[in-house]
């Protein structure tokens, strides 16, 4: 049994190779873990609020991204525990979050209604996606980076080129919020 966090666990996700794997919880880090072992590699320190969301950048896997409740997701090598960037933008709490298939550039889902799409070398924000009328909960980007889907209490699920950060449809029929998102990849 692995002693996580002293708080609830919010999240957990793989590397691709599956040896590390990630944890996000309500005492505000996130956790980088050797698989095989249980031992604790790193300690991801720094949001000031619960870290709900986490990822790896599959398939490389060398850096880690966490969203918080504060507002703000932050970019970390999964290594050496480094915070490359703090991404801040969004007005309320950070949900969800994903790598491009590339590595090169992160969305970010808020309670703000809005997803951001950030460049991970510069930390710039390059398009906020702006449309649904209740909190963005899920997003995925597609197999090529270029378009990304947004799943929302609003029960709709927008679809979004990313070069420049407009609705390309907006899906809708469910009697619910959406709660998960994906692509098909085959």
């Amino acid at each position: 049994i692995l002693r996580a966090h002293i708080l609830p666990l919010t999240n957990c996700a793989f590397n691709k190779s599956g040896d590390k794997f990630i944890t996000g919880s309500y005492d505000r880090t996130c956790k980088v873990w050797d698989t095989l072992s249980g031992d604790e590699l790193l300690n991801l320190e720094g949001h000031r609020n619960v870290v709900y969301a986490i990822a790896f950048n599959n398939p490389y896997g060398d850096k880690v991204i966490t969203g918080s409740f504060d507002k703000t997701c932050k970019i970390w090598n999964a290594e050496t525990g480094e915070n490359y960037h703090t991404y801040r933008g969004h007005e309320t709490e950070i949900v969800c979050l994903s790598f491009d298939p590339l590595g090169t550039t992160i969305a970010t889902g808020s309670m703000d209604n809005t997803a951001r799409l950030w460049d991970v070398e510069t930390g710039h924000c390059l398009h906020t996606l702006i449309g649904h009328s209740a909190e963005i909960v899920s997003l995925n980007f597609d197999t090529h980076g270029r378009h990304i889907i947004t799943g929302s209490f609003d029960h709709t699920v927008k679809l979004w080129d990313t070069r420049n950060g407009k609705v390309v449809h907006t899906m809708s029929g469910h009697t619910g919020e959406i709660s998960s998102t994906e692509f098909n990849y085959s």
